[in-house]
């Protein structure tokens, strides 16, 4: 069988990371840092940045600005798969700060992410032979633009043919009513929804994640996949009444920027190969362990032993 393709739709930025912050400098003053990396992110790029890594065959649909910044994010997508276009303006960029052992917190500029709405990614995609293809729609809460075209997107991706993964983030800030309402949509008209088990409980209005699996199970279209990522804890999968979970292999991670985006190219390389959920599952959770077991972050080929697809 041949791998199916895959096109990652969604944002692309610079990623500045730093740490270990454990306590927060006094104003005024110059702390030194012990790790730093400079690279290309935002969820959706990091998702095919890994895919690369990964040889499969995918793509990255994107955007950025007209600035240094820019430059190195065209320079990471020179595949006959990926259609990263230029936008007059300044790239957004997030700054990640690592805190100990395993947690990070953002601080993000949007920049160019402003303006990409609905209608930009349809142009980019217009043309192309969607059917059968793995659209993976990575980002939504983090650009404003899209956020009420985002289910019109869905419906005209599907529509095409393509069988629709999101992973949508976490809105700016907190939930709203209005925020909910959208998430809980978006999962109902998509084929698989990859959230970890902090956005799920949120979403479902449980604390427990496990109970949030059994309520957000309910939204799925009828043969659709729950994709709970849980950190050190692995993940869980949910599909047509079912459910499995894989454990992670303890790791020493520096920099969990991009886990749970690492996890989602793991899944999907898998997904697009013809494996079965649970090692979809597994695979997805060991690439996450190796990406985050790096620093500063690799672009060398992830080499992996995976189960042979089926006949």
């Amino acid at each position: 069988m041949t791998p199916r393709t895959i096109l990652v739709v969604g944002n692309a930025n610079l990623d500045i990371i730093l740490g270990h912050v454990d306590q927060w400098p006094e104003r005024g003053t110059e702390t030194f840092l012990e790790h730093a990396d400079l690279r290309v992110g935002g969820s959706a790029a990091n998702t095919a940045l890994v895919l690369q890594r990964l040889g499969a065959r995918s793509g990255l649909v994107s955007a950025h600005g007209t600035d240094f910044a820019g430059a190195a994010i065209g320079h990471a997508f020179p595949g006959p798969n990926d259609n990263v276009r230029e936008i007059s303006g300044p790239t957004g960029f997030s700054v990640g700060l690592l805190h100990r052992p395993s947690e990070r917190t953002f601080l993000s500029r949007a920049g160019h992410l402003d303006r990409l709405e609905a209608g930009f990614f349809r142009a980019a995609l217009d043309g192309i032979a969607l059917e059968g293809t793995l659209i993976m729609l990575s980002g939504g809460f983090a650009m404003p633009a899209l956020i009420e075209g985002h289910l019109p997107l869905q419906n005209w991706l599907r529509e095409r043919g393509a069988e629709l993964a999101i992973d949508p983030g976490w809105p700016d800030g907190d939930w709203t009513g209005a925020e909910l309402d959208r998430a809980r949509a978006w999962i109902a008209a998509s084929d698989h929804v990859l959230i970890n088990d902090k956005e799920a409980a949120a979403i479902a209005g449980i604390d427990d994640p496990d109970a949030a699996i059994g309520r957000l199970a309910g939204l799925l279209a009828p043969g659709a996949t729950l994709v709970v990522k849980r950190g050190p804890g692995g993940a869980s999968a949910h599909r047509a009444g079912g459910s499995v979970s894989v454990t992670a292999a303890p790791v020493n991670p520096i920099d969990t920027v991009g886990a749970g985006d690492s996890l989602n190219a793991g899944y999907l390389d898998a997904l697009a190969r013809g494996l079965p959920l649970h090692e979809c599952l597994k695979h997805a959770v060991a690439v996450a362990g190796q990406v985050i077991s790096e620093f500063p972050r690799s672009s060398t080929p992830i080499r992996l032993a995976t189960p042979a697809v089926p006949a």
